[in-house]
């Protein structure tokens, strides 16, 4: 070996451990945090804020659909928000907002916002409950109703479809 590689060797394999860490602790994370959460997403009958009926599991036969868990009151959910907003331009995405008043509130609220994202309103918390959702805002990928990745905090766009690219690739 010669000198040079020598040198940047050890530097080299301390990069690749740090970028492994850092890859590898937030997944890590996100599956003590969603260890509760079940592997299909459950059977509800659930309305949106438009009135139409919405069936998760036929809505996810065919391609990846992002569940997005937030709340008006929740100040990463504004950051978050607008990245799910601009990929409801590209796939099929359902929102849940939890604890947001009713529903006019919450339209006022998206209107505010410029969020056009497909609602359903939970203001008691019942639709996000069987899922597991502990924190807003939270994200699943549902795939042929199966729950495929459940992330919470903030997520970038790129994150997002990069989860819901996976979900499709690795199918079962």
């Amino acid at each position: 070996m010669n000198a040079t590689l020598r040198r940047w060797l050890p530097a080299w394999q301390s990069g690749l451990l740090w970028l492994l860490a850092l890859i590898t602790v937030p997944l890590l994370i996100d599956q003590w945090r969603h260890r509760d959460a079940p592997d299909q997403a459950p059977v509800q009958l659930l309305q949106d804020l438009q009135g139409r009926a919405l069936d998760l599991r036929a809505l996810s036969a065919e391609e990846p659909v992002l569940v997005y868990f937030w709340a008006t009151w929740c100040p990463v959910c504004r950051l978050v928000s607008p990245a799910v907003n601009d990929l409801a331009g590209e796939h099929p995405v359902v929102s849940v907002a939890l604890r947001s008043g009713g529903p006019e509130e919450v339209t006022a609220y998206l209107a505010e916002h410029a969020l056009d994202f497909r609602t359903v309103n939970d203001p008691g918390g019942h639709v996000s409950a069987p899922w597991g959702v502990r924190a807003t805002p939270t994200l699943a990928v549902v795939h042929r109703g199966e729950i495929r990745s459940m992330t919470s905090g903030i997520t970038t766009g790129p994150g997002m479809s990069l989860r819901l690219r996976l979900a499709e690739m690795l199918q079962k």
